[in-house]
């Protein structure tokens, strides 16, 4: 009975290091290698260096592939995505409602891979917007440029599927393709999306 009381003994002391063990595998790893990404994201924006005031409503979606393997050290280890970003509507507020829609061909953007299932990211974005009337009002034109920085975190609630939050600083200009370039010289955009890894 001894003995097999030190047996017993022995082999739950010797498997208690397996219990702080934590699986290798993890929602995250989905950012950690090569892949595509498919999401869909909708948000509004508030201008906050720029007369009149500028409000709008985006809905869009977003193809990403994450070209690198998980890369880096500590709190910075991540991978590189490039992604492109299509904007059906684009809704602005400025003296009234005006329509756009456009695309991001650049958004650069690097995950940070060092959690289970959340990932911080931080995005260069640039793209063209087309509107139905000239944006701002005036002599302006339909066709504008955006560029800013995206902030962002993804929650992966589920194996291969993550909801998305980000906050976009921006500035709009025509580059002086109107006679007038008045532009929204910064605005804020936060969006709540929905991506499939």
């Amino acid at each position: 009975m001894k003995i097999a009381t030190r047996l017993v003994l022995f082999c739950v002391l010797a498997g208690l290091p397996l219990l702080a063990q934590t699986p290798t595998d993890s929602p995250v790893d989905a950012l950690r290698e090569p892949g595509w990404h498919w999401g869909l994201f909708i948000g509004g924006s508030q201008s906050f260096a720029n007369t009149p005031s500028a409000q709008s409503l985006v809905l869009g979606g977003r193809v990403g592939r994450v070209l690198t393997h998980e890369v880096g050290q500590n709190a910075l280890r991540g991978s590189f995505e490039m992604a492109f970003d299509v904007i059906p509507l684009n809704e602005f507020w400025i003296h009234g409602a005006q329509y756009a829609g456009g695309i991001d061909p650049l958004v650069a953007k690097w995950n940070f891979t060092g959690g289970r299932t959340v990932s911080p990211y931080i995005a260069a974005v640039g793209g063209i917007l087309f509107s139905t009337k000239d944006l701002p009002p005036g002599n302006t034109s339909q066709v504008n440029f955006t560029s800013g920085g995206e902030l962002g975190a993804q929650w992966f609630y589920r194996e291969r599927r993550s909801i998305d939050f980000s906050a976009k600083v921006y500035h709009l200009s025509n580059a002086s393709l109107g006679r007038k370039n008045p532009g929204i010289n910064g605005a804020v955009q936060f969006m709540l999306g929905y991506t499939w890894h």
